[in-house]
């Protein structure tokens, strides 16, 4: 289910922010649905940044998402045991980062059921 949920779905930050944008938001009350119909299982919650600036900054950036992403999913009563968070920094691009496009898919947070 939550698979389905989230099937060819990324939540886009702008560049150097950790803010949700509101079509991430949208993407994660879909998410929220989804959890609830799969209660108890444990979700860790990955946060990606493009690979543009301080490689350092970029692995805090990506964690700091990941935690946004949680907080949002907590405020929406999804128990906070189940979630857990990691940040990959700029480490697994799923595009390239010569273009802005690429840059902007590899923004993104990944959902992974453990």
């Amino acid at each position: 289910i939550i698979d389905a949920a989230l099937k060819n779905r990324i939540i886009e930050f702008e560049s150097g922010s950790a803010v949700l944008a509101a079509s991430g938001i949208q993407i994660l009350d879909e998410m929220v649905t989804a959890l609830n119909k799969v209660s108890g299982k444990k979700i860790r919650i990955i946060g990606h940044t493009d690979s543009s600036g301080d490689p350092y900054k970029n692995l805090m950036l990506s964690q700091q998402r990941a935690e946004a992403v949680k907080a949002y999913l907590i405020a929406k009563n999804v128990p906070a045991h189940l979630l857990s968070t990691k940040g990959s920094g700029s480490s697994k691009p799923m595009a390239e980062n010569t273009t802005a496009e690429g840059r902007k898919k590899n923004r993104r947070i990944e959902f992974e059921v453990l």
